[in-house]
């Protein structure tokens, strides 16, 4: 698809996005942006984001946050619910902490308020993914049913590796996985060789910039293009920019509609 053209008519699903409550938000996104040195598209609220998606024709939101301290756990989860409620668009994924006193807990918390995912960023959160320590909440995680959407990869830093999420996977099998960007941001060449096919899915977000188009497509044929679901790390990247930019990958309808729409509904059970 060129530039200026107009989109596709396609059922949407953007699997990756943040959101901040009103009085840090600015400070939140204005973080993220220099942690990355990237200028971010938009402001992380609940409003912007489906103003902003809606204009590129998203049907459906997956709304998360990460607490980067164990005392954050349940605040965010508490707002994550509350947006939910405000905006029937949104599935709301919740967060946890390694050092959360009692994960088990919160998920049934969580469940209770309609949560139905946790979000990690152990390069925020600061802890390596397979820590043995770790390996309790993401058993909490699995035996609740919970999906789990983790950031992964950077190579600036080592929590979060893409080897150290294919050891969680064999110790902890049966996780309903996510693996962000590729699974595993700036860590390709990792992320395609490392992990089992079919043991998680993926997202394509915050990568298709980075990637070639040869590595995008060795990622669809090693693991499968139904493990595939469409993303925008918003409020990183503007949904109609990221659209342009996966229509120019030159799938077939059908392979569009798949990671658009339908593997995730698929999947998650829509």
């Amino acid at each position: 698809m060129k530039r200026g053209e107009k989109m596709p008519d396609y059922r949407i699903i953007d699997v990756h996005n943040h959101i901040y409550p009103e009085k840090i938000v600015a400070k939140a996104t204005d973080a993220i942006g220099d942690f990355y040195d990237i200028d971010m598209q938009h402001l992380g609220t609940g409003n912007e984001l489906v103003e902003a998606g809606k204009k590129a024709g998203i049907e459906k939101f997956v709304v998360c946050s990460a607490a980067t301290t164990p005392a954050q756990v349940q605040i965010i989860n508490n707002f994550i619910a509350s947006e939910c409620e405000k905006h029937p668009e949104f599935i709301g994924f919740g967060t946890l902490h390694p050092g959360f006193e009692d994960c088990d807990a919160e998920i049934r918390r969580m469940k209770e308020m309609g949560l139905t995912g946790v979000k990690l960023h152990p390069d925020f959160q600061k802890f390596y993914i397979d820590d043995p320590e770790a390996l309790p909440m993401f058993k909490a995680i699995r035996d609740n049913g919970m999906w789990l959407i983790v950031h992964l990869g950077d190579d600036r830093f080592e929590y979060s590796q893409p080897e150290r999420m294919a050891r969680v996977l064999d110790e902890v099998p049966g996780l309903k996985l996510i693996g962000a960007h590729f699974g595993g941001y700036r860590r390709w060449e990792s992320a395609l060789d490392v992990y089992k096919p079919g043991t998680l899915y993926f997202d394509i977000s915050s990568s298709m910039h980075f990637m070639t188009k040869e590595l995008i497509f060795k990622f669809f044929d090693r693991y499968g293009i139904e493990s595939f679901f469409w993303g925008t790390d918003f409020p990183m990247w503007d949904h109609k920019e990221e659209l342009e930019l996966f229509f120019s990958l030159g799938l077939s309808e059908k392979q569009n509609r798949m990671i658009l729409y339908e593997n995730f509904a698929k999947a998650y059970g829509l």
